[in-house]
């Protein structure tokens, strides 16, 4: 009686547990047919096989031809790259476009009042920054970004990922144009850092006359100031250049262009 007891309960136990990995297993594919069907990437995180939108038409020429010489993709800028980016951002945001945009600030540098664009508008720029080191002093470009890797770059724009997809935000009725990373490579639709294709400097300002006395050096000190303000910035490539200002809207102003 008690082998006839035990090879029943051991027959029904088996069952039993053929029962319940079937129903774990069914509970398994319901939960990710359910709650993880494949879904689009947003679209800094797609793979392109073209140079993205920019918002100065002078610009995506330069694109054009830079992937046409190279087969590569990103907008990459070095010089004094900050203007660029204020102008590049600010277009991409505000009317006509209306796009939303993630900026990985490696050096803590990236200023939101630099951008000419409305309030409404810069609440569509999410701004990430990377905790920083012990070391790391303001106004110190190269120990704050240093210890930025292009690996942790990668693991950035990643964790954003899982944020546009899952996340709470504000943008869901704006199309994500992309990734721009400040300070630092590794990812990213516009890169600045210390290496570009695309290089970004001051276009010169005229000095003070020659035989001008200290008073009226110190007479022109103001008006000089505001011409060094609106002076446009050139950025320069091997397949040409263009000046731009941070302001919007703005006509760009082709310098030359080598075909």
């Amino acid at each position: 009686m008690g082998k006839y007891y035990d090879k029943h309960r051991l027959r029904g136990e088996r069952i039993l547990g053929e029962i319940r990995e079937a129903s774990i297993e069914k509970v398994v594919d319901n939960i990710v047919a359910d709650h993880f069907r494949p879904q689009p990437l947003p679209a800094f995180m797609r793979v392109t096989k073209r140079p993205k939108f920019y918002p100065i038409p002078r610009l995506n020429a330069l694109a054009a031809k830079h992937f046409r010489a190279t087969r590569e993709i990103p907008l990459t800028v070095t010089g004094r790259y900050l203007p660029l980016v204020y102008r590049l951002v600010a277009g991409l945001v505000a009317p006509p476009h209306r796009k939303a945009v993630l900026v990985v600030d490696t050096e803590h540098r990236f200023d939101v009042t630099r951008l000419a664009c409305s309030a409404d508008d810069v609440r569509h720029i999410y701004v990430l920054r990377p905790a920083l080191s012990r070391t790391a002093r303001p106004g110190n470009v190269a120990t704050r970004s240093i210890n930025v890797t292009p690996d942790q770059v990668r693991q950035l724009l990643s964790q954003m990922e899982n944020f546009i997809l899952y996340g709470k935000h504000q943008s869901g009725n704006r199309d994500w144009w992309g990734a721009v990373v400040v300070g630092a490579v590794g990812g990213g639709d516009i890169i600045a850092a210390w290496k570009g294709w695309l290089t970004v400097e001051r276009v010169p300002v005229p000095g003070f006359n020659k035989g001008s006395t200290i008073r009226q050096a110190m007479a022109e000190r103001q008006r000089r100031q505001q011409d060094v303000d609106d002076a446009p910035w050139n950025a320069s490539s091997r397949w040409g250049a263009f000046a731009f200002t941070e302001s919007l809207p703005t006509n760009v102003v082709t310098t030359h262009a080598s075909s």
